[in-house]
């Protein structure tokens, strides 16, 4: 069961024109970003807002259909709000809205927790890079995503343009996909612009991310029932000896979920403006074929680009999702498809194959793929 958020948003949009930015942001609510969901789980769900002035609120949520609401409130005045659901139950839709007894600052939004993955209920991620710079073109693809309806989002980086400052996530990102990130959560990567201000400070505390693992929010790691999905830090040093080789290296070698997807910023292989990153492919390359890497997405070259299997890893590069598209520059041997326009890439996910689709701002699939696990 998907969202019923989704489908309220798209019939208001062929009904009445295309969303804005305005139209996203809840004005005279008092509220500047949010609210968006984090580390949702299939017991447990973070629900993170923040307001324009200190205040006490409180979250309102219940099993959709239930006649009774639950709610957590803050422990003390403030403009940054968290709370943490638990014990939620495995594979159900949740509601909730946020304000106070007598005056409710949200709509009701809906949220799914973890299922498990089957043939007849797949797991649906939606992937988008290079999107945070607020145009026309990115809310096309927003919509689109919106369609399409996944269970949640992975992000390639540069998710706020220009330099990552606070302001510029709460404008171009919180904003436009607003209607998505309060109904679903995002694992977002690293871009170079996202680590322009104090080093990637304001990204740091605005994601509540699964750090368990790894202990830093720069590059972590979690499960979905049959995948594993590692978030990398391509602005980091990732050379062999590095922490974060050494992390990468004992997550592989651990992971035993059907699917292993590994992304970040910075493409191993493209022929985009940038061009492979060659110290990857004496780096992280190896690692990937070592440990059974099924596919590596990244984005930084503002286009779609898919290269052949190389050594049974798929490397696909998706930088569509906004910022001002470019041309085929550079030379990649591997390149399968390569396409300059606007676009996201949804995965299809179940025990026995992984497809991959790109998916532009009409809505058209113009690219492809299906890993089969008989295969591997």
């Amino acid at each position: 069961m998907k969202p019923f958020f989704f489908t309220v948003v798209l019939c208001l949009t062929t009904l009445f024109g295309f969303p804005t930015a305005s139209s996203y942001a809840l004005t005279d609510s008092g509220i500047t970003i949010g609210p968006y969901i984090q580390r949702l789980t299939a017991r447990a769900a973070t629900v993170l807002i923040r307001t324009d002035e200190s205040e006490t609120l409180a979250c309102f949520y219940r099993k959709v259909g239930a006649q009774k609401w639950k709610s957590l409130t803050d422990s003390a005045a403030s403009t940054t709000h968290r709370y943490r659901l638990t014990q939620l139950k495995k594979g159900i839709s949740y509601e909730y809205y946020i304000g106070t007894a007598d005056n409710r600052l949200t709509q009701t939004y809906t949220f799914h927790t973890k299922h498990t993955v089957t043939a007849n209920d797949p797991l649906s991620v939606a992937v988008v890079g290079d999107f945070g710079e607020l145009t026309a073109n990115q809310l096309s693809v927003v919509t689109q995503m919106m369609a399409w309806q996944p269970d949640m989002l992975l992000t390639t980086g540069d998710n706020a343009y220009d330099s990552g400052t606070l302001d510029e996530f709460r404008v171009n990102l919180f904003n436009p996909y607003q209607p998505l990130l309060a109904e679903l959560s995002v694992y977002p990567s690293l871009g170079n612009h996202d680590i322009e201000t104090e080093n990637g400070t304001p990204y740091i505390s605005l994601f509540e991310l699964p750090v368990k693992r790894s202990g830093t929010e720069r590059y972590y790691s979690f499960k979905y029932d049959v995948a594993r999905f590692i978030a990398l830090d391509s602005n980091s040093d990732y050379v062999p000896g590095s922490a974060q080789y050494t992390w990468l290296e004992n997550e592989l070698a651990e992971t035993d979920e059907q699917w292993t997807v590994v992304y970040f910023h910075h493409p191993p292989f493209s022929s985009g403006e940038h061009g492979s990153t060659s110290d990857m492919q004496d780096s992280l390359v190896p690692l990937f074929e070592e440990y059974d890497v099924d596919l590596v997405l990244s984005g930084h070259d503002h286009n779609y680009e898919r290269n052949v299997k190389i050594n049974d890893v798929v490397y696909v590069v998706t930088g569509g999702g906004g910022k001002s598209l470019r041309e085929q520059e550079n030379e990649n041997p591997y390149s399968a498809v390569f396409q300059s326009d606007y676009h996201f890439v949804g995965l299809v996910m179940t025990g026995k194959e992984l497809k991959l689709k790109a998916i532009d701002t009409r809505g058209f699939v113009f690219d492809s793929i299906t890993l089969d696990s008989t295969d591997r």
